[in-house]
C-alpha cells in the first residue's frame, strides 16, 4: 500500500473499480487519479482485485488499496470496512456492477461519504445483449440504488438520457461529463515506433481495430468484412485487446483462411502508436456509450 504525500484527509477522493485491467473506464480512472493529484488532492484507488496493466500508471502519490477479491460483489464487506476506517469525503465508482457495490457499501457503512457513480455505456442496449444473468440483474439493483447516489455521471448525452429512463432518475440527478481522452501523453506515445513487421515500408496497408474481445465490439463482423476486402486487394487486419470471445474469433479466422493476414495481437501498453501508423481504424461496436477508442484514433 502506498502512502499519499499530497493532499489532506478532508480533500481525499477514493476511486472504486473492479481492477485495472485494460479498458476505457479503467484508463479514464487512471487519468482522473493523475489529474486529482495535480490539483493537490489526496487520492485512494480502491480495487476489488489489485491487478491489471494500468496499475503501473497510477501516480506514486496515490494510495492503491486492493481488497483481495476476484469478484466485485465479494469485495463488499471489505469496502464497507474501508469506508468506516478512512471515511473519504467522496467515493467515485465506475462500471455498473462496481457502482451497485459502492452504493450498498455506503448504506451499510453509514458514513457521510458522498458517492458519485459513473456510467460508461448505454445500459438498456448492453442488458439486451448480455449473456450473463448477473449482468441482466444489475439494472434492477441500479433502479433501487442509483437514486441514493449523490450524483450520477454519464459520459455522453445519450448515456444520460438512457440512464434517466432505465433507472427512473430525475434529469437533474444526472450530470454529463465527457471522458478525459486526448492528453499530451497520448500524443507523445503515438509518435513511438511499432515493432511489428506489418508496419515496415512497402508492406500492405493495415486495418486496425481495438477493444475488448466481447460481443459488444463485434469483431466477428469486422473479420468477415475484411475477408471480402481481401478477395479484391492485399491488406492486413490487426485487432488489439483481450476478452472471452478470443476462441470464437480465432475459429472464425481459421474457417475463413485468414491466419496469415489477420492478427489478434492481444493487449498492448501503447495502442496509440498503432493507431497513428494504421491505414484505417475501424469501430465495429454494436453499441457504445462514448467510443473513447474512436476519439483516441482520431487524435492519433
Amino acid at each position: 500500500m502506498k502512502s499519499p504525500t499530497r493532499g489532506t484527509e478532508d480533500t481525499r477522493i477514493a476511486l472504486f473499480l473492479p481492477s485495472l485491467r485494460g479498458g476505457g473506464a479503467e484508463r479514464v480512472s487512471v487519468y482522473l487519479s493523475q489529474g486529482f493529484v495535480q490539483c493537490g488532492l489526496a487520492v485512494d484507488v480502491v480495487l476489488a482485485q489489485a491487478e491489471g496493466p494500468y496499475l503501473e500508471r497510477i501516480p506514486p502519490q496515490v494510495r492503491c488499496i486492493g481488497l483481495g477479491r476476484q469478484r466485485v460483489l465479494y469485495s463488499l464487506p471489505r469496502l464497507v470496512q474501508y469506508l468506516r476506517t478512512v471515511k473519504p469525503p467522496i467515493l467515485l465508482s465506475a462500471l455498473d456492477h462496481a457502482n451497485v457495490v459502492a452504493l450498498l457499501a455506503h448504506q451499510w457503512a453509514r458514513v457521510p461519504t458522498k458517492v458519485v457513480v459513473s456510467i460508461h455505456n448505454t445500459m438498456s442496449v448492453a442488458t439486451l445483449h448480455s449473456r450473463r444473468f448477473r449482468e441482466r440483474l444489475i439494472p434492477a439493483l441500479a433502479r433501487r440504488l442509483y437514486p441514493k447516489a449523490h450524483k450520477v455521471v454519464a459520459v455522453s448525452q445519450g448515456v444520460a438520457a438512457d440512464a434517466a429512463r432505465l433507472y427512473n432518475l430525475p434529469l437533474d440527478k444526472v450530470e454529463v461529463i465527457y471522458n478525459p481522452v486526448v492528453t499530451p501523453e497520448l500524443i507523445a506515445l503515438s509518435q513511438q515506433p511499432v515493432e511489428h513487421p506489418w508496419f515496415s515500408s512497402g508492406e500492405p496497408p493495415v486495418i486496425l481495430g481495438a477493444g475488448r474481445l466481447t460481443a459488444q465490439k463485434d469483431f466477428a463482423t469486422l473479420i468477415r468484412a475484411f475477408a471480402r476486402v481481401h478477395q479484391h486487394r492485399e491488406a492486413r487486419l490487426v485487432v488489439l485487446g483481450e476478452g472471452e470471445d478470443r476462441p470464437i474469433l480465432e475459429q472464425l479466422i481459421k474457417s475463413l483462411g485468414l491466419q496469415g493476414c489477420v492478427a489478434l495481437h492481444g493487449f498492448v501498453e501503447n495502442p496509440f502508436a498503432w493507431m497513428q501508423r494504421a491505414s484505417v481504424f475501424v469501430l465495429s461496436s454494436l453499441w457504445e456509450g462514448l467510443p473513447t477508442v474512436l476519439i483516441e484514433a482520431m487524435a492519433c
